[in-house]
């Protein structure tokens, strides 16, 4: 297949996959909420973001010196067999090594939470921790190699047992830990999904190289990677457990933050891994001016499949989380709101899409120093904040921080590409999710799912109907859609 064939299928199948893995990934989230309370779903979601925050510690950029040169390395079969053996091997290894961590400092973490409860689940976390990155590793092979349709397979049964883990919880009113165990047991099988996938490389004969560039490149990456942890949700909730210990604070904000980042991401989950791939392929065969195109073309599309959605959910931000959640969650909702603004912003000036295209031409350093300013920025900011808003200063340092590296990374992006952001699309877009607020404002006021239900469906008519009128995409546009995805381009031609 042709490179556009092949960049549109992977991210047609990962955009599925992804989007049905999201969605029972937050309905698990939702219910797992419902089971445990406020206050214990804040010390589960402090036990997973330790466990995100390993992952980030000692991830060594392994993952995506596999989704940079993999593709790269296309002719060279041999070469790929060598580097996966060699980055799997680290990758098990540091697994072991944070399985032996977590067991062995569950209590000095407890105590220095001043929460026992964290003992039991920090404790499970020591395995689910070590199926965890041996997992992410070989995802990011296999999106490295296109293989998308496995990474597929083995995301939609981990998530769906780990759905049926989150209802179990509730009906038979298992304990966190137990949650846990179920998703480390559901982790396990998606490894050896993925395993068995990458098998025949694993078999093949190698040809060792000098993979010196390779690992300074990984290196890079795994020093932003860790730095931009300090940047999300995961990091804010430890640190809101931490400040604020013994309320419900911490459960509050994850729900919060969970649920934004599901209506900024639900829609362009498709898009991780293959992205990378796709700048980097592109980087090397065609050039800059080629580059700049996609990276133009990818920012609309990112706005228009998340800016409409941020926008609603900040508007009945009361009734998702009455209808999410139980009565302990309400404050949730305006977090969610203010949330929202930072997220709008983020989208419009490229956000995490501006640092793919800067891994692609090479330049890891620059998302480094980005997210290393936001990152101390945000901690910084969530030091002076937290105490005083609870999980509203969290809100408010990472809002800031986030939409800082994003303006600033657009910019060199478009100094790098020569392609400057498509405000004039984004204008656009805007007015017509305007038009689609004045459209909901007269609706008569429903109860519950129907009443979210209609104010959604006359929104996205007004919304489309709006951006029909506005013809928000141009002619090359509309032909590089064409070329990824035929289907996806008729509709393009649509709203054009």
């Amino acid at each position: 297949m042709s490179f556009a064939e092949r960049f549109g299928r992977g991210l047609l199948w990962n955009q599925v996959s992804r989007f049905i893995e999201l969605g029972a990934a937050y309905a698990a989230s939702v219910i797992a909420a419902r089971a445990l309370g406020a206050q214990a779903f804040g010390v589960y979601s402090v036990a997973l973001s330790a466990v995100t925050l390993s992952y980030f510690a000692t991830s060594l950029g392994l993952n995506e010196i596999l989704n940079v040169h993999v593709p790269r390395l296309r002719e060279h079969p041999a070469r790929i067999a060598h580097l996966l053996r060699a980055v799997l091997g680290t990758r098990v290894l540091m697994a072991l090594a944070l399985a032996a961590a977590f067991a062995l400092g569950a209590p000095l973490v407890a105590r220095a939470y001043h929460e026992p409860a964290l003992i039991p689940l920090l404790r499970v976390a020591a395995v689910y921790v070590c199926f965890y990155n041996v997992s992410l590793l070989l995802e990011y092979f296999h999106m490295g190699a296109m293989q998308v349709p496995r990474v597929s397979a083995a995301r939609l049964v981990v998530q769906s047992l780990g759905l049926a883990a989150a209802i179990a919880t509730l009906a038979l009113h298992w304990p966190a830990a137990w949650l846990l165990a179920s998703l480390a047991g559901a982790t396990l099988i998606g490894v050896t999904i993925l395993a068995a996938g990458a098998a025949p490389v694993l078999q093949a004969p190698g040809e060792a190289f000098d993979t010196r560039a390779l690992r300074t490149f990984g290196y890079t990456i795994w020093a932003t990677s860790f730095v931009t942890f300090f940047l999300g949700r995961q990091s804010d909730v430890l640190l809101i457990g931490y400040l604020k210990p013994g309320t419900s604070e911490a459960g509050w904000y994850a729900a919060a933050s969970l649920l934004v980042n599901l209506l900024a991401s639900a829609l362009l989950m498709g898009t991780e891994g293959v992205s990378l791939a796709a700048f980097s392929e592109l980087e090397q065969r065609v050039d800059r001016a080629g580059l700049g195109t996609l990276w133009s073309l990818h920012l609309k599309l990112d706005q228009l499949l998340s800016i409409p959605l941020l926008i609603f959910g900040a508007r009945f931000a009361g009734a998702i989380v009455h209808l999410l959640y139980a009565a302990s969650f309400a404050p949730a909702a305006f977090l969610l709101t203010a949330y929202t603004f930072a997220w709008v912003i983020a989208r419009i000036t490229g956000g995490g899409t501006n640092m793919t295209v800067l891994y692609a031409i090479g330049r890891p350093r620059v998302p480094l120093i980005l997210y290393g300013v936001s990152g101390v920025s945000n901690l910084v900011l969530n030091l002076i904040l937290v105490p005083r808003f609870g999980g509203l200063g969290a809100v408010m340092g990472t809002g800031i921080a986030l939409a800082g590296s994003s303006i600033a990374s657009s910019v060199l992006v478009a100094r790098h590409t020569d392609t400057g952001l498509p405000l004039a699309f984004s204008f656009k877009l805007l007015l017509a999710c305007g038009a689609s607020l004045l459209a909901v404002q007269w609706l008569p006021a429903l109860p519950g799912v129907a009443g979210l239900a209609v104010a959604g469906v006359v929104g996205l008519v007004v919304c489309l109907g709006a951006l029909a009128l506005l013809r928000p995409f141009d002619a090359a546009d509309k032909r590089l859609l064409a070329r990824l995805n035929p289907r996806v381009g008729a509709l393009a031609a649509r709203l054009g």
